[in-house]
């Protein structure tokens, strides 16, 4: 494996000599990207190491985590092989002393190089509820999907669930074949989202406070059902004047704007793409809305309590209930129903939360507890508290 220019700044001795290697992203903006930079941020204050290893792309999420130093690899796409032969040799001359793995493409990877030879710690970091995506798999697909995930996350060591339900559903795939699994929340920079959350960078519609703002933030796909949203705001409308905002792009856009279009909101309701400070919009809302048909544990949802915005979600499987309190913190809807969605939103609007409780609730989010937690996992806690003192 050719390794890629590495990020400006050279890493510590303590750093090389204990190194975690991170692999499975997507090029381009998402939820995920800020979660490992929160990741390789804490790993960094502890005094440990990161090496990426890429698909070729963009990923603008990298730029903030320059100071941290991770050392860029780069994985092949679109040929498993070519990718499991830069992958053993990676770890055969660097010699990681862990590696966490966040998409199924690369666990595989992992589990084939583990028929080669002996590897470092491997963990398998999973996002999303299995029960949901063995459901949507055509249905003669689904027995050797199963099988597949089986092969692929009993050859780790350890398994991290971002979400109590996403845990549930690796014990009933695996059974008593499952290695040791963990659920840790997604560590989340608090500080760093205050921070964000003052710029007066944002959407018009954010400095306009006589009208009602709901806002939320994804990428425009099927399944967070952003469709069902902008119908029970189109309700919502009718009873109370409110703006619309659904932030991030995707292959759904036309057609959300369509719809849009045919429900008569264009003037009340706006997809402005991909806003790299989406807490700035976060928290001049007045509302947070999560439509999706199905989660592992929903990042927006997080970031828009530490922004202190009330928030309605889907009860979806898995992370809404979680992250709401069984809907102590905000309502939950049945996923897919407008009618519930547009009354619960309604409900929210004009009896708001308040907003110290939803701060408080995003502290069980806070970065630095949740990565010793990856890094125990990891077995490199001792490593991280040593070079600290």
């Amino acid at each position: 494996m050719t390794a890629g220019a590495s990020v400006p700044g050279a890493a510590s001795t303590r750093q090389d000599s204990q190194r975690l290697a991170l692999l499975g992203f997507r090029p381009g903006p998402g939820g995920i990207g800020r979660v490992m930079c929160d990741l390789i941020e804490g790993m960094y204050r502890m005094g440990i190491g990161v090496d990426l290893l890429l698909p070729p792309g963009d990923y603008p999420e990298w730029e903030r985590i320059q100071h941290a130093a991770p050392r860029r690899f780069e994985l092949a796409t679109g040929d498993q092989d070519q990718a499991a032969h830069q992958l053993s040799a990676y770890l055969l001359r660097e010699r990681p002393k862990a590696v966490l793995s966040n998409k199924d493409r690369t666990s595989a990877l992992l589990a084939q190089c583990t028929s080669r030879g002996a590897l470092p710690v491997t963990v398998c970091r999973i996002g999303s509820d299995l029960r949901e995506k063995t459901r949507r798999q055509a249905f003669w697909r689904r027995a050797a999907y199963r099988r597949e995930r089986q092969r692929i996350y009993t050859s780790a060591d350890a398994l991290i669930g971002n979400s109590q339900g996403v845990v549930a559903s690796l014990r009933e795939l695996l059974g008593s074949a499952a290695p040791p699994l963990h659920c840790i929340p997604n560590p989340v920079d608090l500080d760093r989202i205050t921070r964000l959350a003052a710029s007066d960078d944002v959407h018009p519609w954010c400095l306009e406070q006589r009208t009602p703002l709901v806002i939320s933030v994804g990428r425009l796909v099927s399944a967070k059902d952003f469709a069902t949203l902008i119908r029970a705001f189109s309700q919502l409308h009718e009873r109370l004047p409110a703006r619309l905002l659904i932030l991030g792009d995707g292959r759904q856009r036309a057609a959300l704007q369509r719809l849009i279009r045919r429900l008569g909101l264009g003037d009340v309701a706006a997809l402005p793409g991909f806003l790299p400070n989406p807490f700035a919009h976060l928290a001049r809302a007045d509302l947070f809305v999560l439509s999706s048909r199905y989660e592992g544990s929903p990042n927006a949802l997080i970031e828009a309590l530490a922004c202190g915005t009330p928030c309605v979600a889907t009860d979806c499987r898995s992370g809404p209930r979680e992250i709401l309190a069984d809907g102590r913190l905000g309502p939950l809807v049945p996923v897919g129903d407008a009618v519930a969605l547009a009354d619960a939103m309604h409900r929210v609007l004009t009896s708001p939360p308040p907003r110290g409780t939803l701060l408080e609730a995003a502290r069980h989010f806070e970065r630095d507890t949740n990565v010793a937690r990856y890094a125990e996992v990891l077995g490199l806690l001792q490593v991280g508290r040593s070079a600290a003192e």
